[in-house]
Formats: C-alpha cells, structure tokens, sequence
C-alpha cells in the first residue's frame, strides 16, 4: 500500500514532468507591457504588431448577457479553429483593454473558463491566432456594477 506522502510526491513529480516536457507551453514568456498597458484596442493591435481580424463563427464566447458585479464576470471560450496558436482576450471599453494573451503552440480547438473585471458595460472580444490568421468574435456584457477604476 501506498503512503500518502509518497502519493503526493508521485503526483508532484508526473505534474512538473508533464509540463517541463510539454513544448506547446510557454512557461515565464516576456510579458508585453506596451500591450497590457495601451488603453484601446487599437493600440493593443499596433503594441502586439497586429492586423486588425476578420469576424469569424467559429469562436463561441459564452458570458452573461448582465453582470451585477464586473469584478467577476465570467467567460468561457470555445475556439473551433485548427492549429490556434494565440488567444487574445479583450474587454473593449476597459481602461487596459488587454484581458490575456495566451500562446499555446498549436492547439485543437482550445477551451478555456476565465473571470475578467469590466469597468462598464462592454464588448468581450475574442481574437484567435490560427495559420497565421487573425479571427474574432465578441459578445455584448451589461454590467451594473463596474469592476475596476481608471488610474
């Protein structure tokens, strides 16, 4: 029989093992301050050397359509794209727009759940990097309660 302590080491172990050894993740990548710190976006496009993207179908973003408090709004996001190598998650009216940039090596389909902060009634906006296209979506949230301050 096992000892709990040696469980727990195993565990440790398999965890760490699988991703140090997974390639796909980007541990303690740069983080773009210019990006996180623009305040449209626009501008996070220009910081991150990007096009504007196309509207696409094929990201679902599942939030509420009203949020009593924007200090926890919940999202989550399907990504039905072959081969995503980035996710940008943008509040639009926020005064840091940029929410995450996620790179995921190439990934099929990625799924996520995140609680973002809005400031005020807004569009979330989703933008998947994919065969070295930009695709988007967004989705209208109503927020009663504003999550964060300007400043």
């Amino acid at each position: 029989m096992i000892e709990r302590r040696e469980f727990l080491a195993y565990a440790g172990a398999a965890l760490l093992a699988r991703f140090l050894g997974n390639p796909g993740v980007t541990w303690g990548a740069e983080r773009n301050a210019n990006a996180f710190n623009a305040r449209n976006p626009e501008s996070v496009y220009a910081a991150l050397g990007l096009e504007p993207p196309t509207e696409t179908g094929s990201i679902v973003i599942v939030a509420p359509d009203v949020a009593e408090n924007g200090a926890q709004v919940p999202v989550e996001v399907h990504v039905r794209l072959a081969r995503v190598q980035r996710i940008l998650l943008i509040g639009e009216r926020n005064p840091y727009p940029l929410l995450a940039d996620i790179s995921l090596g190439e990934r099929s389909e990625p799924w996520f759940e995140v609680k973002v902060k809005l400031a005020e009634s807004s569009r979330i906006r989703v933008i998947a990097q994919a065969d070295g296209r930009l695709h988007s979506a967004s989705r209208p949230v109503k927020v009663i309660v504003g999550g964060c301050l300007a400043g």
